[in-house]
């Protein structure tokens, strides 16, 4: 029963395959036929390298269903269209050939595409792609075609149909297959509107676009040779400007229009001049469109190493929150931007002091210590907003900056703190479980009237002293502060 169930679910996952792939490859085929000049090669052909980038980037894609939907896609489109079986067959094959042996390639030397945005990952798919199925294709092609009938291809001008073939796999290939691979996924969609709706809309954002719309423009007017350098200051400015998937739009649309262009004058010229310029055309545009796509990477990763060291600067490398300095720097600017353009309602500091942990480390060691801290640290952040900011002052000595709370509410968040600490014991590898407990004072403070945050931490800390001669595993109020309500004290610890 199982066995046919498994069966089942393999049937409707390569059915699912075959149609998704069909559609587009399908769509893309049409696209490259439709724009076919009389007797020649297509000028651009979408398929391949978008069948390529779905089968490294779809994994679920790549199977029998998947390369069936290929298959009949691709036959399909082409008999429609008028062409004959047989040569539409040997065609098909040609063209499957380019994802069956990059694909293969890929796997040989072990490159991890999926990270074809760091390091040089991102040129080695291309060397592999270019040398390997955009090259398998045009030569599997060559043997083949010519001596079919009502071919296309003929042995007068064969090497010139292998580097039209070849140099258009390559272009193919470095405009479209970007932007399958830098398609970004859901939570990162999600991400980018979130952002643009946190961030005000600023016209200057457009400017590299505008100028990549102009710069073609022209070429449009200035048509010729030197057309194709039009467009680089403006694809260099987009590229350090917008993300990758961005920018491989950008970049694959540029190509196209280019290569459209200057092909419809050359043809216009002659098919002789056609001929002669096409495949240093090609690779002139591949050269082109390499450059934005690499300058991007290498802006994004250092954009990324940048955000990371800062975050390391910024952040205690144990507990992964923020250190003292960045703590107390981004307590005064939150204090002081709150108050002067009264933002905040209310600031309330908490400083929080593990009980004993020095008997811990000494019990346990240094290392059950450290773990300790670490889940001290998640607890903590289970009970905070995302906006509150939580800082580790040193050693076993935390302080957190709760904005916009009442009184009430910022004693029921220290409370819950309190309390969930003592009683979620701590699992240590040898399946024992360690008790701890925190101290915690509290110090608040309403706006736009507001003392220097410096002072409102110290009034915290004499707070915290109070909590800990009182017996520690408790919550102290600062002094000035008249509040009725009875503080929920756990039961005292027992330590180990």
């Amino acid at each position: 029963m199982s066995g046919i169930t498994f069966s089942n679910q393999a049937f409707r996952k390569n059915l699912t395959a075959f149609f998704i792939v069909a559609v587009i490859i399908f769509a893309c085929a049409l696209i490259g036929i439709f724009g076919r000049p009389l007797f020649f090669l297509a000028i651009f052909w979408p398929a391949n390298a978008v069948l390529l980038g779905l089968f490294l980037r779809f994994q679920n894609l790549n199977n029998v269903g998947g390369w069936l939907g290929a298959f009949t896609a691709l036959m399909t489109a082409d008999l429609i269209t008028g062409n004959y079986f047989l040569l539409t067959l040997f065609l098909t094959i040609a063209n499957l050939l380019n994802p069956i042996v990059t694909l293969a390639l890929i796997r040989l030397f072990k490159l991890n595409y999926k990270h074809y945005n760091r390091g040089l990952t991102f040129l080695y798919l291309f060397v592999i792609s270019a040398f390997g199925g955009c090259l398998a294709a045009p030569v599997f092609a060559c043997l083949t075609v010519p001596y079919l009938p009502n071919t296309f291809m003929s042995m007068d001008r064969i090497w010139i149909d292998f580097g039209m073939w070849w140099t258009g796999e390559i272009l193919n290939v470095i405009a479209f297959l970007p932007i399958i691979l830098a398609f970004p996924e859901k939570n990162t969609f999600i991400g980018y509107i979130a952002e643009y709706h946190k961030k005000p809309f600023q016209f200057k954002t457009l400017l590299p676009l505008i100028a990549v719309i102009v710069s073609v423009t022209l070429t449009h007017f200035f048509i010729g040779p030197g057309a194709i350098m039009f467009p680089i200051a403006a694809l260099v400015w987009a590229s350090l400007s917008y993300n990758l998937f961005f920018v491989s739009i950008i970049n694959c649309i540029v190509c196209m229009l280019l290569y459209n262009s200057l092909t419809a004058y050359y043809i216009t010229q002659s098919p002789d001049a056609y001929l002669a310029t096409t495949i240093s055309v090609r690779i002139g545009l591949f050269m082109l469109a390499l450059g934005p796509l690499t300058l991007t990477i290498i802006s994004l990763n250092r954009q990324k190493l940048y955000h990371q060291i800062l975050y390391l600067a910024n952040h205690d490398g144990l507990t992964t929150t923020m250190n003292r300095r960045f703590f107390y720097e981004q307590s005064e600017r939150a204090v002081t931007e709150d108050t002067e353009k009264k933002h905040a309602h209310s600031v309330t500091i908490l400083a929080l002091d593990l009980d004993h942990f020095k008997k811990i480390n000494d019990q346990y060691g240094h290392v059950v210590g450290d773990f300790v801290l670490q889940e001290f640290t998640k607890q903590v952040k289970a009970q905070l907003r995302s906006n509150d900011l939580f800082g580790r002052l040193g050693g076993e000595e935390f302080a957190i900056l709760l904005k916009d709370l009442t009184l009430e509410q910022s004693i029921k968040i220290a409370q819950r703190i309190c309390n969930s600490v003592f009683s979620t014991p701590i699992h240590l590898d040898d399946h024992r479980e360690l008790n701890i407990s925190v101290s915690i004072g509290l110090s608040y403070q309403t706006l736009p009237y507001c003392v220097p945050f410096q002072q409102l931490i110290k009034r915290a800390d004499e707070a915290l002293y109070q909590a800990k001669e009182k017996g520690r595993n408790r919550l102290c109020l600062e002094s000035n502060l008249n509040f009725e309500r009875t503080l929920d004290v756990p039961q005292n610890l027992q330590m180990p």
